[in-house]
């Protein structure tokens, strides 16, 4: 019976660790690699199960305010931000976004994955914030949510709570009920050695997207320094070291020096109309819209363009000087990657297609082959033309995705389509 018990704890490690490995994936948007265990739809239905008990109980307590000038204004807002994150994140666009502003004193907000969103009258009542600072805020958590940080968030949780049975079965094989001892310890301490470095990130990321999105929405950039400006003369503010968030000096050191990189797009948008042609994403009238929502979300999705703080490597793609040069260091990488591009490459998402071929660097032919195909989607066609090339070049050179058993071109003729493109 004690083999069989070391069997099964063996076997459960083993599975744990393959679960772990096998559940990361890159994020197109920050470019970093996240655990991501569980699926975007199981994130997007347990978020609005889980915002749909809460506002319900706001409701019968009265607390969640509708109808109000700061309640409409506060989905203006969010409804200019959205129409920006839709940019990047084409699919984004089919979310049942929603806000409610809860009347409550405290400084909140938050954006669950699929678009459930709140923020507390808090901001008003106690900051005096103004609709720049706003937008910062409901920037920032709509960047959690175009991030996929409650997915990953739920992910972590997830992999700790894993690990953590592994080990106190492991830990606990001469006094059962130690299990659950062991078990509480191990994944508080998995919380601190896990969640809290990725949740700094997080936080620092949807900072970075949140401030972009204020500014390309006609919002003031420096509102994002001011806001924090004022949180931090609130006071009670945790150390850095013991804090999820960054410390505010940090961030306001942060945000500032982000200001000057995205004002050039606040001054584009204030100089023209940042509400023409934004159809409605925040309410139930969004609902009616589907159609009108994702046409619009393709139309700005295809368009050339990237989030400022990567950009540098997307504006060497777009003008056709990308070369790639990782070969060892790059395949494991572009093994768990490649299935992903194709469904990236059938689904015409061109932008995502090229930020993730990208991010691995992998030289060979379908490599090239894909930022060809995603420059020609982007209306790029001197790039495309070099690219193809390249394609061409790195297969004359043995570096190719064809090849009996170790055929990895995912189905796609490459080099039949690349011949065809540059005729």
């Amino acid at each position: 019976m004690s083999g069989m018990k070391s069997v099964l704890r063996v076997a459960a490690f083993g599975w744990a660790c393959v679960a772990l490995v096998s559940g990361c994936a890159t994020n197109t948007i920050t470019g970093r690699s996240q655990l991501m265990m569980v699926s975007e739809e199981s994130a997007i239905k347990g978020s609005a199960s889980a915002y749909n008990r809460m506002i319900g109980g706001l409701y019968q307590k009265g607390k969640v305010e509708t109808g109000t000038p700061r309640a409409e204004r506060a989905k203006e807002i969010t409804d200019r931000l959205i129409a920006q994150a839709v940019r990047f994140r084409a699919d984004s666009a089919s979310w049942q976004w929603e806000l409610q502003v809860i009347q409550d004193p405290k400084v909140n907000a938050f954006c669950m994955a699929g678009g459930k969103m709140a923020i507390y009258t808090g901001f008003w009542d106690k900051l005096r914030a103004t609709d720049d600072e706003i937008a910062a805020v409901m920037g920032h958590e709509i960047g959690h949510a175009l991030a996929s940080h409650t997915r990953e968030k739920m992910s972590v949780d997830l992999a700790a709570k894993m690990g953590a049975m592994v080990a106190a079965a492991v830990l606990s094989r001469s006094d059962p009920s130690a299990f659950a001892r062991n078990a509480d310890a191990l994944q508080g301490a998995a919380a601190v050695a896990v969640t809290l470095p990725n949740s700094r990130e997080a936080e620092t990321e949807a900072d970075q997207i949140g401030i972009e999105l204020a500014a390309r929405a006609g919002f003031d950039p420096r509102g994002a320094v001011t806001l924090w400006e004022k949180m931090r003369k609130m006071g009670g503010g945790m150390p850095e070291f013991l804090s999820t968030h960054p410390a505010h000096e940090t961030r306001i050191q942060n945000l500032s020096a982000l200001v000057p990189k995205v004002d050039p797009l606040y001054q584009l948008a204030k100089a023209g109309k940042p509400t023409d042609g934004i159809p409605s994403f925040v309410g139930a009238g969004a609902k009616t819209n589907a159609a009108e929502r994702e046409a619009y979300a393709a139309k700005v999705a295809a368009q050339p363009d990237a989030m400022s703080f990567v950009s540098s490597p997307f504006e060497q793609f777009r003008r056709g000087e990308t070369v790639l040069d990782c070969q060892l260091a790059c395949l494991v990488s572009y093994g768990i990657h490649r299935g992903d591009w194709k469904k990236l490459y059938e689904k015409k998402a061109w932008r995502d297609l090229a930020v993730g071929v990208l991010q691995v660097g992998y030289l060979n032919d379908l490599s090239y082959f894909l930022l060809a195909e995603a420059a020609a989607g982007m209306s790029l066609p001197g790039a495309a033309r070099a690219y193809y090339q390249r394609a061409l070049q790195a297969a004359q050179a043995g570096k190719t995705c064809g090849g009996g058993l170790a055929d990895t071109c995912e189905g796609i003729e490459v080099t039949r389509l690349t011949q065809n493109a540059l005729r």
